[in-house]
């Protein structure tokens, strides 16, 4: 994990202005690098890495083979007419980045500091306090820089701001107890009630971010936000499950993000596997029947995307 002392320093990846779907209001989300867990069907996979990483976009190559005279591993390789490049062999260097003139080859996350990274956030106070919105820290998993995370919201949370952490919940006690005293806000993402199905497909125990969500609950405002997937979340006793977790903890609302495939393309680019390949996507009415079975619930249950 990338961090100077005392969470002065993190990593992160994107900035995005006027975002309508991380909180109430317009709102500015920072964007961590890092997280403890491996969705399959995360559309951010350059969140994962708490590294910086390299990108590659081949089509945007002019052959000019200026990175393949920077990089020093043998990494980068012209081949008829195409640059080539082996993820095995990159040790993030970032030389060929700087010899790229095409675009081709980008970075992926910079190291910010705590103070530049709430200077750049107040760019666009003027947008998300016409509204009522705020800023929120996303990532990737904020909570997994915590320190660098805290000393943003510390620092917003005195000038006023109304803030929003969206996290998956997993990370000890003791952090939650500390970001939930200068939070105005947790979108909590909920993924599957029971355990073992949670472990199966997640690769970690939800028993942890059960505790934290009611931990939340008791001491700031939580939306349970949920990613809706085919074949692992979508049975209707599960989302009656969700729905109800969310009542019985006191959560404003309840929050379905329907799968979508926007992020498939970034794998390929980032060197990773595709992990879409094993999921279906939804069958036509499928979705509308889900909606359907909570139209009484409007107001508290929403069905939003991503």
């Amino acid at each position: 994990m990338s961090m100077g002392a005392e969470g002065e320093q993190g990593t992160v990846f994107n900035i995005q202005a006027l975002s309508i779907r991380d909180g109430p209001g317009i709102r500015t989300t920072l964007f961590f690098k890092g997280c403890p867990l491996r969705c399959p069907w995360c559309s951010n996979p350059e969140s994962m890495n708490p590294a910086v990483q390299i990108r590659m976009a081949p089509e945007k190559c002019r052959g000019c083979g200026a990175c393949v005279e920077a990089c020093g591993q043998g990494a980068l390789w012209m081949e008829d007419g195409r640059i080539r490049f082996d993820h095995d062999r990159c040790i993030d260097c970032l030389a060929c980045v700087e010899a790229c003139g095409s675009g081709c080859i980008t970075r992926v996350g910079s190291l910010m500091g705590a103070r530049e990274a709430v200077d750049r956030l107040l760019r666009d106070r003027a947008f998300y306090e016409n509204t009522r919105g705020g800023i929120t820290l996303s990532g990737g998993e904020p909570l997994f820089q915590h320190a660098f995370c805290l000393n943003i919201l510390q620092r917003l949370h005195g000038m006023g701001v109304h803030t929003a952490v969206d996290t998956s919940g997993y990370a000890c006690r003791d952090v939650f107890e500390e970001i939930t005293a200068h939070v105005d806000l947790v979108l909590f993402d909920v993924k599957h009630p029971e355990g073992p199905r949670h472990r199966e497909v997640i690769g970690v125990d939800n028993a942890v971010i059960l505790d934290n969500l009611r931990l939340c609950a008791k001491r700031t405002e939580v939306w349970t936000r949920t990613p809706l997937i085919p074949g692992f979340n979508d049975d209707p006793r599960v989302t009656d499950a969700i729905v109800d977790l969310a009542r019985e903890v006191g959560a404003a609302r309840c929050c379905f993000l329907p799968f979508h495939r926007w992020g498939e393309h970034k794998y390929a680019r980032l060197g990773m596997a595709d992990p879409y390949s094993c999921l279906r996507d939804f069958q036509d009415g499928e979705l509308g029947r889900i909606r359907d079975r909570y139209r009484g619930l409007d107001g508290f249950v929403s069905f939003e995307s991503a």
